[in-house]
């Protein structure tokens, strides 16, 4: 796959970090989320369950720990997406 020029997470500097800093931020932020990035998120977690799914259909005691996190880590992202209050504006 070609690479697009884009900086990616992986090739940061793994030093400093942003919480690394001692300044904390206030847990009162306000955050804003268009539909498009919600439907975006949504199509994460429909890829997520297709995955978990796909796993859990193999039938392989070794994959249930893997299934349990894919379920409960889209279920977090879920529940979090949820409960995000509207702002006005």
């Amino acid at each position: 796959m070609a690479h697009s020029g884009k900086p990616r997470h992986r090739d940061r500097d793994p030093g400093l970090r942003r919480f690394d800093d001692e300044e904390v931020p206030d847990v009162n932020r306000t955050f804003r989320i268009t539909d498009a990035e919600r439907q975006r998120i949504a199509q994460c977690l429909r890829l997520i369950d297709d995955a978990r799914r796909a796993i859990e259909s193999q039938q392989n005691p070794d994959n249930r720990e893997i299934v349990r996190e894919l379920r409960a880590s889209a279920d977090r992202i879920y529940d979090v997406i949820n409960d995000l209050e509207e702002t006005g504006g």
